[in-house]
This record gives C-alpha cells, sequence and structure tokens, in this order.
C-alpha cells in the first residue's frame, strides 16, 4: 500500500523554488523594469511549480510516473544554474544570483535523489 508523501518532500522543495522564482522575476521587473526577468521567472517558476504537482499528483497513485516530474525539476534547475552560477562568481552579489545559484544547486540534488530512490 501506499502512503503519503512525507513533510517537506521534493515536490514540496520544488514548489517553493517555482514561487521564489516567480517573486524574484518579479521583483527584477520592479527594480529593474526587466521584462526578461519577469518572463524568465514566470516561465521558469511555473515548470517547477508543475514539476511539484507531477510528484506530488503521481506519488499515490502512479508512482511509475513519479520521474516525469523529476526529471522536469532536473532540468530547469540545471538551467537556472547554467544562468545564474557565472553571474554569483562574477559579481559576489549574493541577492539576486546567488540566491538562485544556491536554490538550483538544491533543486539537483532534490531531483538526483529522487530519481535514484533515495528520498520522496
Amino acid at each position: 500500500m501506499n502512503t503519503p508523501a512525507p513533510f517537506p518532500s521534493i515536490s514540496d522543495y520544488f514548489a517553493l523554488f517555482g514561487a521564489i522564482s516567480i517573486l524574484m522575476g518579479l521583483l527584477g521587473f520592479i527594480r529593474s523594469k526587466s521584462r526578461a526577468s519577469l518572463i524568465a521567472g514566470t516561465l521558469s517558476g511555473l515548470a517547477l511549480l508543475a514539476s511539484a504537482f507531477v510528484i506530488a499528483k503521481h506519488y499515490t497513485y502512479q508512482p511509475e510516473k513519479i520521474t516525469n516530474g523529476y526529471i522536469m525539476g532536473l532540468v530547469v534547475s540545471v538551467l537556472l544554474l547554467g544562468r545564474f552560477l557565472p553571474g554569483f562568481l562574477k559579481s559576489k552579489k549574493f541577492y539576486p544570483a546567488g540566491i538562485m545559484a544556491l536554490l538550483s544547486l538544491g533543486g539537483i540534488i532534490a531531483a538526483i535523489l529522487g530519481l535514484t530512490h533515495k528520498a520522496i
């Protein structure tokens, strides 16, 4: 019998990461009038929220499909790390590049743990 996901779970992490990504994109737009930040933050945030939804939805009823959520979260996290880590290493400023790089690294670790069945 399947049991509910423990709290906090990987889906919770991706949901929080997605919400923060949307918020950071909105803040980038407000502070710098950067439409690119708004669009990229919203799209990546929605993709992370979708990943969280897929993981949570399929945890109990279709655990074989949960891999799709982990892969989606992994891809978005790798792309965001590739975007924000170089900026953080160059500027040494924690906001916003350091925050997003750190969250992206956490997303990569969480997705790998989920894919290897080391965590839920």
